[in-house]
């Protein structure tokens, strides 16, 4: 039977396994909370004195690759679970989005399972589970354990978790920034957190042929529906081709989408192997975008959510999230 458990009880968890190796994982398609959380969390373990280890299979968008440890990160095939004591994984919202799939399959694991997540629909898949759906990042969890433990953070721990909490807060500009969520970037800051080199890398380093797709998207690819209440795009192969993108660089343009005056729902539509990849975003409270994704099969928070939707063509995709997207706006009139 899982067990739940608090932030400021997972150090006294972690020290019943200082004997051994912690293997520490998180969702596919890592984000920088993703990243941000698991490298940081890394870190902090190897400053504490445990033997910890990150599972990262996945390339991750290139503005995140210079903040990458040297050494530490591990692809599936280099791990054997066997040679862990347990297994910690971050940001993920169900066992089947975690980023291995030595983890992800729903076989008995042989050794125990920890999970520190933020997403509210988070079924607590773990043996223990630590789920704060009031903070704005995995990393905001991983920094505030850190800072009651007095766990020493340094420079580079600082600076992974404040990635995860910039990126997942929209640099403060989202609804889930907190009182705490300020106090806690704060303190990485006064930790050594490079918030400057973070803005520079992620927000003020876009590559050229980056800069025109996404002028290419907003002049000739926008479609709007339900009104004017949603607006969304599809990522096309050919698109992406066409100016030397690679699909792992998009993550953030969902956001130029939301930042349209007017839609109140905004989504990218991407061409993935098992269907169409749907990023959700809402700017109206009132409109769950993670209720439209959990219809479809997906999850996420209320106001930033994500879903696939398995079916061979986009305009059966589109179908299909248009009807969600048209039921939740008519269920909650303005």
């Amino acid at each position: 039977m899982s067990k739940t458990l608090t932030s400021d009880r997972i150090p006294e968890l972690l020290h019943r396994f200082q004997s051994g190796r912690i293997l520490l994982a998180t969702h596919l398609r890592p984000d920088g909370d993703a990243l941000g959380s698991l490298c940081g969390m890394m870190l902090l373990l190897q400053r504490q004195g445990f033997q910890a280890d990150a599972l990262l299979p996945e390339s991750v968008p290139d503005y995140y690759q210079e903040f990458l440890p040297e050494k530490g990160l591990l692809k599936e095939t280099e791990v054997r679970l066997s040679d862990y004591a347990l297994i910690l994984v971050l940001d993920a919202a169900r066992r089947d989005r975690v980023a291995a799939a030595m983890i992800a399959s729903g076989e008995q694991l042989p050794i125990p399972l920890l999970v520190v997540d933020h997403h509210p629909d988070n079924p607590q898949f773990g043996d223990w589970n630590c789920i704060v759906p009031q903070a704005a990042a995995d990393s905001e969890i991983i920094a505030d354990m850190a800072l009651k433990a007095k766990w020493e953070i340094t420079p580079a721990a600082a600076t992974h978790l404040l990635i995860g909490i910039l990126t997942d807060s929209g640099s403060f500009r989202f609804t889930n920034t907190t009182p705490q969520t300020l106090r806690t970037a704060a303190n990485l800051m006064e930790a050594g957190g490079e918030y400057q080199r973070i803005m520079n890398a992620c927000y003020f380093s876009k590559p050229e042929n980056m800069a025109r797709f996404e002028a290419d998207l907003l002049c000739n690819h926008l479609k709007k529906a339900c009104g004017g209440r949603f607006i969304y795009a599809y990522l096309a192969p050919e698109l992406l081709d066409r100016y030397g993108i690679e699909l792992r660089n998009t993550e953030q343009t969902i956001e130029i989408l939301r930042a349209v005056s007017g839609p109140a729902i905004a989504a990218t539509i991407r061409k993935e192997p098992d269907g169409f990849k749907c990023s959700l975003r809402s700017k109206d409270p009132r409109y769950s975008v993670g209720r439209i994704a959990r219809s479809i099969g997906g999850g996420g928070h209320e106001m930033a959510a994500g879903c696939t939707i398995p079916v061979p063509a986009f305009e059966q995709a589109e179908q299909i999230l248009l009807e969600y997207v048209e039921k939740e706006i008519n269920e909650n009139p303005s």
